[in-house]
């Protein structure tokens, strides 16, 4: 690997820790995290959805699904019917009576983050990292559609 492509990569990760920690702001009146809003998100999407999908659609590992369904039923945001095989999660009636506050709250830090960059600017970014999650997630990408 180049040292361009090396700092490339660090600036990246960078980035990312940056819309983590704006994101992680304005979930903290819900008393939430980024990873618990990203599936609450998903299973506002794909209700009902298995476990199993919630992982493949969010490209984590199937454990740590478990441990934020687990922990989002705790918090009375998400509730699991079913058992074995046919177990599903759907959001509970708390989860929707707030999902419109948490939502407008992050994509208000979305914005934030991206104000300072042209709407061109904007666009060359979505078409870019569109491409690499295609060419690198190609099998990920082909089960969310």
């Amino acid at each position: 690997m180049s040292a361009h492509q090396e700092d490339l990569l660090s600036q990246l990760s960078k980035v990312a820790r940056l819309v983590k920690r704006d994101i992680d702001v304005a979930l903290a009146p819900f008393s939430l995290h980024t990873g618990q809003w990203a599936l609450i998100k998903a299973v506002a999407i794909l209700e009902p959805v298995s476990q199993v999908a919630l992982s493949k659609y969010l490209v984590i590992e199937k454990p740590a699904v478990t441990k934020t369904v687990t922990r989002l039923e705790t918090l009375g945001f998400i509730s699991r019917t079913g058992s074995g095989r046919k177990r599903t999660v759907t959001l509970t009636r708390q989860a929707h009576d707030v999902f419109e506050a948490m939502d407008r709250a992050v994509q208000a830090a979305h914005q934030r983050f991206l104000e300072t960059l042209s709407n061109d600017e904007q666009q060359m970014m979505g078409s870019i990292l569109t491409h690499l999650l295609a060419t690198h997630r190609p099998d990920e990408q082909e089960e969310l559609h």
